[in-house]
């Protein structure tokens, strides 16, 4: 039994707010979107059945992706999984720009299975600023007749998810964008590890954790050696890809919760928490070796090897962050001038 007018306004009313209230939920948009759908088919004047789905556009390929659904059984999903734009009615709502109503599945059903009920639809494109974002699909019973005042409805449903669609995506592009700054404030672009800002900031905290706790705190500076010889006869791009490799070298040989860094140019630095100096050089010779193991790509077929010469600190009494990265380049300095490949370790603080 239909409701009476009054009913069906306080229901309508409620429903296009539900919908309206997922905008600032913080969940994924295919979440957000299953949300709305069930708001959708919860409607009790609505002839539909319960069970439909939303589809979002693909813009590369003007393709419609399944991206959420209620009671949609498993072989229709896979065959409805990637709608083309002009194909069966969702992609026919979807290029048309306008709403498609059927009581059966008639000619323009293209997609179809083996003991598909029959029945009807409502497909209906989600348009913003005269751009189609997608289409839901609500299924109707086979032979239901056509009504204005359904249509009208599930227009407006369809205009508040565009709605939906448009500011859940911008959201999300906007929160990749901000990861990625965030990213570049803080990673070094060619070897993903921090750059050197972040890097004197996390050092600062693992400093300031040592003096507190007494716990000890390691470091080491890692120098590539001839480097602008690498330069120099295979380019500046081939040198960036040695570093890139590098810096994966170490992301291997460091321990989880070691702090790596591209400190400039060819050189590299790594805070060692809570580590005293021999872990530290058992730490530097692993990635030592394992550097001196590899061969490194030029780019047109020629492979390399190159060698790279370490030098290991450990803070000390009463020293600062800058003393114990300056031990270490001291010691780094030491290692080329013994004839690099090699690591040595900083003589203790005061």
């Amino acid at each position: 039994m239909s409701p009476d007018p009054l009913t069906r306004v306080i229901e309508n009313e409620r429903t296009l707010n539900a919908l309206l209230r997922t905008v600032v939920n913080r969940q994924p948009l295919d979440e957000v979107l299953h949300a709305c759908l069930d708001i959708i088919l919860s409607v009790s004047w609505l002839a539909i059945q319960r069970k439909g789905g939303v589809f979002l556009v693909r813009d590369e390929d003007q393709v419609l992706e399944l991206v959420s659904h209620i009671n949609l059984n498993p072989e229709l999903q896979a065959l409805c999984a990637r709608v083309p734009f002009g194909r069966c009615l969702c992609g026919r709502a979807a290029a048309t720009g306008k709403l498609l109503y059927t009581n059966c599945v008639d000619h323009r059903h293209e997609i179809r299975f083996d003991g598909m009920a029959a029945h009807g639809h409502y497909s209906v494109p989600l348009v913003d600023d005269g751009k189609v974002l997608g289409v839901v699909v609500l299924y109707l019973p086979h032979g239901h007749a056509a009504d204005d005042s359904e249509a009208a409805f599930v227009h407006a449903i369809a205009d508040i998810l565009a709605l939906v669609v448009r500011q859940k995506t911008l959201e999300e592009k906007l929160e990749k964008t901000v990861l990625e700054l965030e990213r570049q404030a803080y990673f070094d672009p060619l070897t993903k590890l921090y750059n050197r800002r972040s890097f004197d900031e996390r050092l600062a905290e693992q400093h300031e954790f040592a003096r507190r706790s007494g716990a000890p705190l390691s470091c080491f500076m890692l120098d590539l050696d001839f480097f602008k010889k690498v330069n120099d006869t295979y380019g500046h791009p081939s040198g960036d890809q040695v570093l890139r490799a590098v810096g994966q070298h170490l992301n291997q040989a460091k321990r989880r919760y070691d702090i790596a860094a591209r400190y400039g140019g060819e050189e590299f630095c790594v805070v060692l928490p809570d580590t005293d100096l021999g872990t530290a050089a058992d730490v530097a010779e692993r990635l030592r070796r394992q550097i001196e193991e590899a061969e490194f790509d030029m780019g047109d077929g020629t492979r390399i090897s190159i060698t790279v010469s370490i030098g290991v600190a450990v803070l000390g009494p009463g020293q600062s962050a800058e003393d114990l990265v300056k031990a270490a380049d001291t010691a780094l300095y030491r290692a080329k001038q013994a004839g690099r490949n090699r690591i040595e370790a900083a003589a203790p603080g005061p």
